[in-house]
């Protein structure tokens, strides 16, 4: 295979918008040709947006390729690296930890790790919770930091990275390199170690690896399951492929990691990420669950340090987004990695926030700037979240027929059988469809392993798998 993709060969394909059939409640060819367009000036491969508004998404479209070298395109489950965007997850652990009383957030991280971490020349000085989550902990991203990647995964742990970078006995320690000559909480300067050590610590205060926290206590409650922080948590096939754009081709790189992954190795699809969003946007609950208070969602988003940097809150930090009658300022974060570039901002006056994930190097702000505009046009049609596990626990495989399967066309099912409901394969709801004199037409969709399913007036989910071919 080629090592890279012909230019006007991509943009011939560009155009071509791969969201799951029934997914997009408020298509919009304007909006569809606009985020084209800005992808083709961006030289971004692939992305997938999001609008979520009152507790519910009224957008989602996907586009262009997760994966150019083997003609793979981007549909709303394609999973992508979320780099710094991972910051605020990473801060949301850290936060439960506040809320339960685990730790202050204002107390020196010394009283929980295994070593001392201190700015050399102002050891004396504490360095806290929130100092990290502000990015005024005067720890710096030294050069040790790019021994840290692995393909596709890295191959030490947090904590091995963690006791290397800051133990002054680590082999990677440098009181010139890892650290500023500033007293922590006076200056402000971005730190991917400082959000690394943070995650370290929820690992220490909880006893949990930690990943396996964030799956129990994040993930888990807010039903996103295809969220993960390693790339072993995911079939390849499922994940964006990061690209560079050089010479006018497209050339993949490798999936990587990094033992620092706290800080940005976080990978998700969007509508994962529309629940996470919804879960602030009503301060912290999604359906009957709850990852914080209202008071932690509010203290999160709160200017933490406005005479050392006026944008910044804990983690979450704010942007200016510019619709065609307003500017409107938003929380959110975004993300840069080799390939890749995502932005999530939310609007809380509003109850509206808005995702873009790509597997390119571009700059995403004028689509986040035209979703927020549009998103604002839109009225959430009442559904509520979006539901967990549509498919239920009690239900039979394979219990009823239809044929011919594998079909392009008409399928025939029991004519008893009043509507289907067709799932992907991994579970995502398409749309319900009403069966006629015992007959499906799926001629509609694309080619690929679906679900039928449907319940009984015993309540009992009956399930089916069909190949469209």
């Amino acid at each position: 295979m080629k090592d890279c993709f012909p230019l006007l060969i991509f943009i011939a394909f560009h155009a071509f918008s791969v969201a799951i059939y029934g997914q997009n409640p408020n298509p919009n060819a304007a909006l569809d040709a606009f985020i084209e367009g800005e992808m083709t000036l961006e030289n971004i491969p692939g992305a997938t947006t999001l609008i979520v508004k009152d507790g519910e998404i009224v957008w989602v479209e996907s586009y262009g390729f997760a994966d150019i070298e083997n003609s793979i395109n981007v549909e709303d489950t394609t999973v992508f690296l979320l780099a710094s965007i991972s910051k605020v997850f990473t801060g949301t652990a850290l936060m439960q930890l506040a809320e339960t009383g685990a730790i202050d957030l204002d107390e020196d991280i010394n009283n929980y790790l295994p070593f001392e971490v201190g700015i050399p020349g102002f050891e004396s000085d504490s360095i806290t919770f929130r100092h990290l989550m502000t990015h005024t902990s005067s720890i710096n991203d030294g050069p040790a930091m790019s021994g840290y990647y692995g393909y596709p995964n890295p191959t030490i742990t947090l904590a091995q990275c963690i006791q290397r970078y800051f133990d002054v006995s680590g082999p990677d320690y440098s009181a010139t390199h890892n650290f500023s000559a500033n007293a922590p909480g006076t200056t402000y300067s971005y730190s991917n170690m400082a959000s690394a050590l943070a995650g370290y610590l929820v690992e220490v205060v909880s006893g949990i690896d930690f990943a396996e926290y964030c799956n129990q206590n994040i993930f888990e409650p807010l039903c996103m399951i295809h969220t993960g922080w390693h790339m072993s948590d995911f079939d390849t096939n499922e994940v964006a492929r990061p690209h560079q754009f050089i010479g006018g081709n497209y050339q993949p790189y490798a999936h990587y990691g990094f033992a620092d992954y706290p800080n940005g190795q976080l990978r998700s699809d969007i509508t994962d990420i529309a629940n996470f969003l919804i879960a602030y946007l009503q301060d912290g609950s999604f359906n009957s669950s709850s990852i914080l208070n209202s008071a932690s969602i509010a203290e999160m988003l709160t200017l933490q340090i406005p005479g050392i940097e006026n944008t910044q809150g804990l983690n979450w930090y704010t942007e200016e987004l510019f619709t065609a009658t307003q500017t409107v300022t938003a929380w959110g974060h975004n993300g840069g990695e080799s390939g890749v570039s995502t932005d999530l901002y939310m609007d809380k006056s509003n109850n509206i926030a808005i995702a873009v994930l790509t597997n390119g190097e571009g700059d995403n702000l004028y689509i986040c700037d035209e979703l927020l505009d549009y998103g604002l046009s839109l009225t959430a049609a009442g559904v509520g979240n979006p539901v967990c596990g549509e498919v239920g626990i009690s239900e039979i495989q394979d219990s009823f027929t239809v044929f011919p399967n594998p079909t392009n066309d008409i399928i025939h099912i029991d004519n008893t059988i009043k509507s289907v409901t067709l799932f992907t394969l991994k579970g995502r709801t398409i749309e319900t469809i009403q069966v006629k004199n015992g007959k499906i037409n799926l001629r509609k969709y694309p080619k690929g392993i679906y679900f039928l399913s449907f319940k009984d007036s015993k309540g009992l989910v009956h399930k089916k798998k069909i190949m469209v071919d």
